[in-house]
């Protein structure tokens, strides 16, 4: 959400408001007709490119090249400690390890380490990976998520097969979450 809409939605909240002190029903119903379909018009402008400068904040390099932009720092309204602390949230704890550092409009942080500081891939090594892919939710709260089944081309007695082989026997309720990563292994996390 950005500050636009924040504040957007607090105006109407204060105008749909209006008939509990007024007694006045129409004002706030045209007010706050009004005010949603300002914001939607904002909201669908700020999507074009040409209105991004005019209705959303730019990108704000901050670091650049391994020089830390202390203007640029105070433009975007954060202290050093702040921008310290936001970086250790990232991972990085010694400025000097990063080349770019950019405040993003959502109030972010990117880092860049400098190309030496650069963790190691798998390509780095000539490593190929096993598999590519994303671990998938089975089971959230006791309940089976059917449509990850069906995804997996799995039913219902494979899953509870899997389970008994892992000692449950009521997933509903001894499974608090239980996810199928890549190479087909089961995790299960108990309530």
């Amino acid at each position: 959400m950005t500050a636009y809409e924040f504040a957007g939605l607090m105006i109407l909240a204060n105008v749909a408001a209006e008939p509990l002190v007024d007694k006045v029903t129409v004002k706030s119903v045209y007010g706050a007709g009004l005010l949603v379909i300002f914001m939607i018009a904002v909201t669908r402008l700020s999507l074009k490119n040409k209105f991004t400068r005019v209705l959303e904040h730019t990108p704000t390099i901050i670091m650049n090249k391994g020089n830390l932009d202390m203007k640029a720092l105070a433009g975007a309204g954060l202290s050093l400690n702040q921008m310290e602390g936001l970086l250790r949230q990232k991972g990085y704890d010694k400025l000097s390890d990063l080349d770019t550092v950019i405040v993003e409009p959502q109030g972010d942080i990117s880092a860049f380490p400098k190309s030496e500081n650069k963790p190691v891939t798998l390509k780095d090594m000539n490593i190929k990976p096993d598999s590519q892919g994303i671990t998938i939710p089975l089971i959230m709260d006791g309940s089976i998520i059917f449509s990850n089944l069906k995804h997996l081309n799995k039913t219902k007695d494979w899953l509870t097969e899997e389970l008994r082989k892992q000692g449950v026997s009521d997933y509903k309720r001894e499974i608090g979450f239980a996810e199928l990563d890549t190479n087909w292994r089961l995790t299960i996390f108990r309530k």
